[in-house]
């Protein structure tokens, strides 16, 4: 991997992780980017940890292997797709404003929200 897509990957856990600041839901990059998790434990793995969810993060250049995900949303604007290949399991993918919201419903923001996200 080149220097410069370890630095795009590193910039996407680091907006990640401050998305999830700024909404008041504890989060932290993951030292090494999971790559000791080996030596250290679960809590070395993954990218980063909001409150106590493992997220791996990935990033691609231009949107080409995103490109049905991003379709999908646009679809009756969509706030979760379901994805499910033959043979495995079930997967959802969420815009982050929806997994924030879900996250502050939940409890799991520090900050103060008004009635309208309750």
């Amino acid at each position: 991997m080149s220097a410069r897509n370890k630095a795009r990957g590193r910039e996407l856990e680091n907006e990640v992780k401050q998305a999830f600041l700024d909404a008041g839901i504890p989060s932290r990059r993951v030292f090494g980017s999971g790559a000791f998790k080996n030596q250290l434990g679960a809590a070395f793995a993954g990218d980063v940890w909001l409150g106590p969810y493992s997220v791996e993060c990935k990033r691609r250049k231009g949107a080409a292997g995103f490109k049905f995900l991003y379709q999908a949303f646009e679809q009756d604007d969509a706030a979760i797709i379901a994805l499910r290949a033959d043979r495995s399991p079930r997967l959802y993918c969420l815009r982050e404003e929806t997994l924030i919201d879900l996250f502050v419903r939940a409890g799991l923001s520090t900050e103060e929200t008004d009635d309208e996200t309750n």
